[in-house]
């Protein structure tokens, strides 16, 4: 047991005996609530787009300095990124990071909760900083790390081609759902194309022939991603759009876009996939008569290597608090970046459900509960959830070495 050395009125209950570690945190993380709960109706009330939170990062790390733990600002050379010591300590048993999203979506804002749930990283880092300031004998390091840009490109995976999540044991960051409550996720590994089909206009009454549709050139491939869906195992997820598709009803589109996403669960699999679905463009192009550029945006996200040993933790950390939840991770749902991160390191993303009636992630219903008075409580329950699961790792590094073993026989 790592005990307080000073203050003991702190350290001791009424009934003389001294308080657990989780006991410590969730009295210590009273004192800085307020802090977080400010910040989440700020950010949620101004919202910022993925790769522009330049506000929002400015406010997390403020609060941050004001307590004494220091800030690395454009970490990993990306301008709303920042990295900031919350626990250090000489010949560390463990290196753990606490991770910390904050951009919103267009039109509908904090639609996925990143206000609240970057709320839960800043509370449970400022908690943990004060405990060793308080005397707690910590044995790991504690980094929180603001990853912007989950919702367009994923900056995590930026991180992680820069290595890193290969110098930590141990990620977590907490999310929010409108339906349950889970201690891991699922995500299915994500690749995102856009293609471009140039023609030739001409008049379509008057002298069609003497046109290229560049807009058939779009449709044919859609057709041909709906036909190959029929092919594809069943945990595949193909979506297209078409983003332009001319300009009047008289004109022979010389250009026509789509984007398309295509998801699996496993990367292997899926890389498979996006080369037919390169094939696809080029073939549409050729049966066409159109060209065609190909670009592929944004990063390429990961599936969730699971870590059952870490996943088990967090039940019981979830247990210990009262929480209602169903075991096991998640299922099945989008793509996220710590996928990418799951993959140097054992990463963990529990999700932790809205009070009151379901929500649909990414609504406007979903956002104006980040203003409601019952996020409250769900951000200092996001918050028990990270500090009490990595203080678990602290009085008990035994369990760390089997997470960490698990995840390397997982590579």
């Amino acid at each position: 047991m790592y005990l307080l050395l000073n203050k003991v009125d702190y350290l001791y209950t009424y009934l003389g005996g001294p308080m657990s570690l989780t006991e410590q945190f969730s009295n210590a993380c009273e004192s800085f609530a307020k802090e977080a709960f400010t910040i989440n109706y700020t950010l949620a009330k101004n919202p910022e787009l993925s790769s522009h939170e330049f506000k929002s990062v400015k406010i997390i790390s403020a609060v941050l300095e004001k307590h004494g733990i220091p800030v690395t600002y454009e970490f990993c050379n990306l301008p709303t990124a920042f990295k900031a010591s919350a626990v250090k300590v000489d010949n560390p048993k463990g290196r753990l990071a606490i991770l910390c999203e904050y951009d919103a979506l267009p039109e509908v804002g904090h639609a996925c909760g990143h206000s609240a749930s970057g709320s839960m990283s800043v509370l449970a880092a400022l908690t943990l900083h004060k405990m060793q300031q308080d005397g707690v004998a910590f044995n790991m390091d504690i980094d929180i790390i603001g990853t912007p840009d989950e919702e367009a490109t994923g900056c995590k995976v930026d991180m992680c081609n820069a290595g890193v999540f290969k110098d930590y044991d141990f990620a977590i960051m907490v999310h929010l759902d409108g339906e349950e409550t889970r201690p891991n996720s699922q995500f299915l590994a994500l690749d995102c194309f856009r293609a471009r089909y140039h023609g030739k206009p001409a008049h379509a009454a008057g002298e069609p022939w003497n046109g290229i549709n560049a807009v058939n050139g779009v449709q044919l491939a859609i057709h041909a991603m709906d036909m190959m869906r029929q092919q594809v195992r069943p945990d595949s997820r193909i979506g297209t759009w078409i983003i332009a598709g001319g300009t009047a009803s008289n004109v022979i589109p010389e250009f026509g876009e789509l984007e398309v996403t295509v998801r699996h669960t496993e990367r292997e699999y899926l890389n498979g996939l996006s080369e037919q679905i390169k094939n696809i463009f080029e073939g549409a192009a050729l049966c066409t008569g159109t060209t065609v550029d190909v670009e592929f945006y944004g990063n390429p996200y990961d599936d969730m290597n699971q870590n059952h040993r870490g996943t088990t933790l967090i039940e019981e950390v979830m247990t210990d608090m009262g929480i209602e939840f169903k075991p096991g991770p998640a299922d099945i749902g989008g793509s996220s970046d710590i996928g990418n991160v799951s993959y140097q390191c054992a990463a963990f993303h529990p999700k932790l459900r809205l009070a009151g009636e379901d929500k649909v992630c990414h609504s406007k219903e979903f956002a104006a509960a980040m203003l409601e008075s019952t996020i409250e409580q769900t951000i200092v329950d996001g918050a028990n959830i990270i500090g009490r699961t990595l203080l678990q790792l602290v009085e008990n590094p035994a369990v760390l070495e089997e997470i960490v073993a698990e995840f390397n026989a997982s590579k």
